[in-house]
């Protein structure tokens, strides 16, 4: 006689380090990590050549708040960008998230595209940054998309 055995498929269990995010999230993430980096370096960067002239203390406050506080616009919303991509990677994109992304990098999209097409900027300058915003703006549109419903 044979043994009774349930008819179950053996499942492998969900470990915690697999990602129910897509790659578009991880790259997401990379991406605006790298330029709120690269953002706030540079405001580092200002900070230091302000700091080789200025010898009273409220030049250099005064230049601290002028250089960070500034580049605060840049980074604030593309560190944040990568805290809601990296997330979503890890845990799966919310529609909040994505709005609040969407929001953050709204200006940055209307400020780059003037910088590219109106502004006598450099275009070694204003294309980087002009891809860069299209670039996350595209993936929060796209996984908010994908987010919602299909209507018909």
């Amino acid at each position: 006689m044979e043994p009774i055995v349930p008819i179950v498929k053996k499942t492998k269990p969900a470990s915690a380090e697999t990602a129910r995010g897509t790659l578009a999230d991880l790259i997401a993430s990379l991406l605006a990590a790298a330029a709120a980096f690269i953002s706030f370096g540079y405001s580092a960067l200002f900070f230091s050549r302000f700091l080789e002239n200025d010898t009273h203390l409220w030049g250099v406050l005064s230049a601290f708040l002028l250089c960070f506080g500034v580049g605060a616009f840049a980074y604030v919303p593309a560190g944040l960008t990568s805290l809601i991509a990296w997330q979503a990677h890890k845990r799966g994109a919310t529609k909040r998230g994505l709005y609040v992304t969407i929001i953050a990098v709204l200006p940055w999209l209307i400020l780059s595209a003037v910088l590219v097409f109106i502004s006598d900027l450099p275009k070694i300058y204003s294309v980087p940054i002009f891809v860069t915003i299209l670039i996350l703006t595209t993936w929060a549109l796209i996984t908010l998309r994908r987010q919602r419903p299909l209507e018909r």
